[in-house]
């Protein structure tokens, strides 16, 4: 399994445009989930994906992956490699 996110312009037909071409050796402009290639059978794996209502893609990403976390021990979906930092909410810092 891999989450990610996609957002922007292109958006999703994009991002998985760019994650197919690096699967096959290509270059693209999508890094992530590179791990999952390495699977004898990537050729017959799924995709899915959930429309967000969250204005922030990253905040749905990390609100999966720590649905996941949370279902299987602490661990990141196999090919999420790196676990994405969530932004401590701001503060008011005035010193007075």
């Amino acid at each position: 399994m891999y989450i990610g996110k996609a957002a922007g312009q292109d958006g999703l037909n994009q991002r998985l445009a760019d994650y197919r071409r690096h699967g096959t050796g290509l270059l693209a402009g999508h890094w992530g989930g590179r791990y999952i290639w390495q699977l004898a059978d990537s050729d017959t794996l799924l995709v899915a994906w959930q429309p967000t209502t969250e204005e922030d893609p990253g905040e749905a990403e990390q609100d999966l992956i720590d649905e996941f976390k949370e279902l299987h021990g602490g661990a990141l979906p196999f090919a999420n490699l790196r676990n994405n930092a969530r932004k401590a909410p701001e503060t008011d810092a005035s010193i007075g």
